[in-house]
């Protein structure tokens, strides 16, 4: 049960662009709809407002905590000295992964693709990469673009903000104002989904671009394998947890702090109905679990407190409040 609020709790605060759309002025010709976003095929997305979030959420919630300011502005500097990327560059970002079987029956993410817009130079970008590389760098040719390959070897802030082990970090401009940043083999499928091939599918991009205008949206299937040998000794909660097909949400701001929503989409309606009864149940024991999230106990509790669950259909949408004083205490903690 703590190992399923632990993955629900990470793919409901999973950190990466902002949904685009296009909007018609009354009395004017619409805008030109945006380029497709090239994220190639994926079981999960995230839409994070990179510009926003650095420039005024971040700072807005840790408040008058200058030591952590300084450290958030630190994580920046530090990513874009190991890879030549300044975060402060783009306006959003876009990720998306896939979900992938091991053969010890487990799940891992994998695949984990950024792409991001905005203003930026892709020669200076180059250069920039080539000189926090120092030498190391090497540049593989794919599909008419160019791959730069640094080697990292180490825990890494991408964008300054989503911690990651990183191996090796690939770089390729895929456009004049697009970037696309991973691992080499997860570049090279967002080369190919900018050429056209093997694209996200939209009807899911579309679930994470519905809640535009919100600071980071989300969206994601489940497939078949995720809960699979799943056994907390509690039947009717493992039954609940294996009929959820997927989920999409958003976290935004708000007058007093931040809304996050997250929908679980399941089967069928009866399979919401038993869902809703499931987490309903698992709230009422949720004070022991948050007892244990240590220095994230206050946000938690704050999460757990504020919380809304409620059904309609295949759907149990679960909304919650988070005060500013409690999104800025787990900010400190991370």
């Amino acid at each position: 049960m703590a190992t399923f609020m632990k993955r629900t709790f990470y793919a409901s605060i999973l950190v990466l662009a902002a949904a685009l759309a296009a909007h018609a002025q009354q009395g004017r010709a619409a805008a030109p709809a945006p380029a497709p976003l090239p994220l190639p095929a994926s079981d999960g997305v995230v839409l994070v407002e990179l510009r926003k979030l650095l420039t005024e959420a971040v700072p807005g919630a840790v408040g008058g905590d200058k030591a952590r300011l300084a450290q958030i502005n630190a994580d920046v500097e530090q990513f874009k000295a190991r890879t030549g990327i300044d975060a402060r560059d783009f306006d959003t970002v876009a990720v998306g992964a896939r979900a992938v079987q091991l053969d010890s029956g487990a799940t891992k993410i994998d695949n984990v693709v950024a792409v991001a817009r905005g203003r930026f130079r892709p020669d200076a970008v180059a250069a920039s990469a080539r000189a926090a590389a120092k030498g190391a760098l090497t540049e593989q040719p794919y599909g008419g673009k160019t791959l730069l390959v640094l080697p990292i070897n180490d825990r890494l802030k991408v964008f300054g903000l989503a911690k990651m082990r990183v191996s090796e970090f690939a770089i390729a401009v895929l456009d004049a104002n697009t970037l696309a940043v991973g691992d080499p083999a997860a570049v090279r499928s967002a080369v190919d989904a900018q050429a056209g091939r093997g694209r996200i599918d939209p009807a899911l991009l579309a679930l994470a671009r519905g809640a535009g205008g919100q600071l980071v949206a989300f969206a994601g299937n489940v497939p078949a394998f995720a809960f699979q040998g799943l056994d907390i000794g509690m039947p009717e909660v493992e039954r609940s947890l294996a009929s959820i097909r997927g989920f999409y949400g958003s976290l935004g701001a708000t007058r007093g702090g931040y809304q996050m929503t997250t929908v679980l989409r399941t089967g069928s309606a009866a399979d919401g109905k038993q869902l809703l009864n499931t987490l309903n149940a698992l709230r009422s024991i949720a004070p022991g679990l948050v007892s244990m999230a240590g220095e994230r106990a206050k946000f938690a509790k704050g999460a757990v407190d504020n919380l809304k669950i409620t059904a309609q259909g295949n759907e149990v949408r679960l909304q919650t409040e988070l005060s500013q004083p409690d999104v800025a205490a787990l900010i400190r903690t991370l």
